[in-house]
């Protein structure tokens, strides 16, 4: 009886597997396609949030520019507003794919931007050195995306890189790099987080670093940076 019971659990636990593992071949079938543009969305998401946040703070942000480099209310205010409304801008061009290299471009300045202003202050919850990782992996990915776009377009991976040739080999290299700055992009909040989230997060970022099951670990490891984001502005 024990063991006709026991047989009858793993029937139901095989069911239940086979059941969501169809189901989930399904969702991805119909979800595979806007894969490159969640994506997209999600690495320009921390764009939005930020600009978003310097609005809130916009008398905080101004008063740090004043105190800290000895700008004029009214400098310190058009550079932030500016510098936002140009981020949003790009991160606008990045979603629309046809303009995405220039879109990269814009926030590669936007990015140099925030390091040289904020750089050497230590943010919340991330420290120098986690600040700088951040904007080097984020840097990094769009240096990334500028340059799959051109190689897909038969140019070279940069402007003034020669042609390497062999095509295929690169984008293996490119895509070993992507995922390394993924992994790199996290030690911007992993000591801050405690142990539940530290847990959730090490498997996905091993799982992406191996390449294991990419694109989808890498979206679910993008999904985790926009949440702490969400979580540390709250």
């Amino acid at each position: 009886m024990d063991y006709q019971g026991g047989g009858e659990s793993d029937d139901r636990v095989a069911d239940f597997v086979k059941t969501a593992t169809v189901r989930m071949t399904k969702l991805k079938k119909v979800v595979a396609p806007y894969f490159p543009m969640i994506a997209r969305f999600l690495l320009v998401l921390t764009f939005l949030e930020d600009g978003i946040r310097v609005f809130f703070e916009l008398d905080a942000q101004v008063y740090f520019l004043k105190s800290h480099y000895g700008m004029p209310t009214w400098l310190g205010g058009f550079i932030l507003i500016a510098t936002v409304l140009l981020s949003f801008v790009g991160a606008g061009l990045v979603m629309t794919k046809k303009y995405e290299v220039y879109g990269s471009y814009v926030l590669l300045g936007f990015l140099l931007y925030q390091q040289v202003l904020y750089g050497h202050v230590s943010p919340v919850n991330s420290g120098r050195v986690g600040f700088l990782f951040r904007n080097l992996s984020l840097a990094g990915a769009f240096f990334l995306l500028i340059a799959l776009k051109r190689l897909g377009e038969g140019r070279s991976a940069l402007p003034g890189l020669p042609d390497p040739g062999d095509r295929a080999t690169l984008f293996t290299y490119f895509q070993l790099a992507s995922r390394i700055l993924m992994v790199l992009l996290a030690v911007e909040f992993i000591p801050a987080w405690g142990g539940f989230w530290f847990v959730i997060t090490i498997p996905v970022l091993l799982s992406v670093l191996v390449g294991y099951k990419m694109p989808h670990t890498g979206i679910v490891l993008i999904f985790i940076y926009f949440l702490h984001n969400v979580l540390n502005s709250a």
